[in-house]
């Protein structure tokens, strides 16, 4: 398989910057798992604060159940709030991907 479709693969099927330490552009590659962690982290952080927000206005007395989470999820989803970051997740993780399969491999890996 060739470097530029490993590099693709690893950065758009595993996790963002895999594809540029996998062709060892170190100093991207930590920057972007990096920045990554951080927006993922950042997205289950603010997902959490949504729901629990949500369950103590509308439904705090009564017990949790599967329904009560189904519309949770889906207020939290749908809040405005929650898509800037997980967009700047799905951009960077864009990025990443497409800057792995269009950069050149570096010249002590090439073959001859």
């Amino acid at each position: 398989m060739r470097p530029q479709m490993t590099a693709f693969l690893l950065s758009a099927l595993v996790f963002p910057g895999l594809g540029q330490l996998y062709k060892q552009q170190r100093r991207k590659g930590v920057l972007l798992v990096l920045a990554a962690n951080f927006l993922l982290a950042l997205v289950v952080l603010l997902g959490a604060i949504l729901v629990s927000e949500e369950y103590t206005t509308v439904f705090y007395p009564r017990p949790l159940t599967w329904e009560m989470g189904r519309l949770l999820l889906l207020d939290t989803v749908r809040h405005p709030l929650f898509w800037l970051p997980c967009g700047l997740l799905l951009a960077l993780w864009g990025y990443a991907a497409v800057d792995a399969a269009l950069q050149a491999q570096p010249r002590a890996n090439l073959e001859p």
